[in-house]
């Protein structure tokens, strides 16, 4: 019985992780997390800003080494945060939207000997992964929430 649990346990894990929910759920899901469209579509500019300014302004690991990955990051940041403000969206508690951004960033653009396939696939996962439409697997809803939540309560349109 002890097996039958633990490979139960395997199969959900593996559904968690690739099986995409239903389109009617997940907008059932939408609703019950108050998921708008025009903030994804707001929160996906941010940050296909961020990334382009990233990965186009980065002058490679041979270049940048250590900190110096961070201060490029947190210039990138500044500028994308400044431009928002010229079209009036001001970031009024940007420490854990920022935190979010590098700590991916560190882990996925910023680490030594990346693999630049992946680093092409970055834009691509931010496009699905906030894409109202598309359907996901409860582990992508999931991210997709924890940012939306994070990123809602970061910024204030005046």
């Amino acid at each position: 019985m002890d097996k039958i649990r633990k490979m139960m346990k395997v199969i959900n894990f593996i559904e968690y992780i690739s099986k995409n929910m239903k389109k009617d759920d997940m907008f059932l899901l939408h609703r019950i997390n108050n998921i708008k469209r025009e903030k994804l579509t707001l929160l996906l500019d941010f940050v296909y800003s961020l990334n382009e300014l990233v990965v186009k302004t980065y002058l490679g690991d041979d270049i940048t080494k250590g900190k110096d990955k961070e201060k490029h990051f947190d210039w990138c940041w500044k500028q994308v945060i400044d431009a928002f403000k010229k079209e009036g969206i001001y970031f009024i508690d940007k420490d854990q939207l920022k935190e979010y951004f590098l700590t991916f960033y560190q882990e996925s653009f910023y680490e030594d000997d990346k693999d630049e396939e992946r680093v092409n696939k970055i834009s691509l996962f931010w496009e699905e992964l906030l894409d109202f439409n598309k359907t996901k697997t409860m582990s992508e809803y999931e991210t997709l929430v924890e940012l939306y939540k994070i990123f809602n309560k970061s910024f204030d349109v005046r």
